[in-house]
């Protein structure tokens, strides 16, 4: 399995050879009860014929009375074509412990290999898998199981759309509530351990679109 993840070399040559047409990047500042605790930055790129590549960044930090209980931080790349994910990377430092993700379209699977301390584990998924691709509603909607970019879980999930400009993920343990305007992502909230993280967008940076 984990010769079907593709070299390093070929993800080298494959950036060189994307050229891309326009730029979208989202930036949120991410709050915990109405608190904000650090920012996401999402930048999607794509060329002519619809192949795109995402990348983010994220860094939160929670203290009580000013002492750190929480640093999360997160990067991520994906490369997408006509709504299946090609390849993701993602290095993910939760209070100073390691995760990774590295992943590749090889024949008819999707092979995904995770990686957690010392623990390495190869997995096969469907050659089609999506990640929670919040930057593009239609896509994302297009499929019934989303791919944890930070942990390698496949989740089911289901849609559900309560008003015009927002749309529900139901994971079963798990709901995120999304909001968009003319099709473009605004912000999500959801609980967590009965507290509500939201993602607001940065009035100053805004999500913006832009000829490369």
């Amino acid at each position: 399995m984990t010769r079907k993840i593709l070299p390093a070399l070929t993800l080298v040559a494959s950036a060189l050879a994307f050229a891309p047409a326009y730029a979208m990047q989202f930036d949120f500042g991410v709050y915990l009860d109405d608190k904000r605790i650090g920012h996401h930055t999402f930048t999607v790129t794509a060329d002519d014929v619809g192949n795109r590549i995402v990348r983010s960044d994220a860094s939160f930090d929670v203290r009580f009375l000013m002492v750190p209980v929480f640093r999360y931080r997160h990067t991520a790349e994906e490369r997408w074509q006509d709504g299946c994910l090609q390849q993701i990377a993602s290095q993910t430092t939760v209070n100073g412990k390691d995760s990774a993700l590295r992943g590749s379209r090889a024949e008819d699977v999707f092979a995904l290999q995770v990686t957690r301390g010392k623990e390495v584990r190869d997995v096969a998924l469907p050659a089609c898998v999506s990640t929670f691709a919040y930057w593009d509603i239609q896509t994302l909607q297009q499929h019934t199981q989303l791919l944890n970019s930070q942990t390698g879980s496949y989740e089911a999930v289901t849609f559900d759309q309560p008003s015009q400009g927002r749309l529900t993920i139901n994971g079963g343990k798990f709901v995120i509530d999304l909001e968009y305007a003319a099709s473009q992502w605004q912000g999500l909230s959801t609980l967590r351990d009965g507290r509500r993280l939201e993602y607001r967008l940065e009035p100053a940076e805004g999500p913006t679109s832009q000829a490369l």
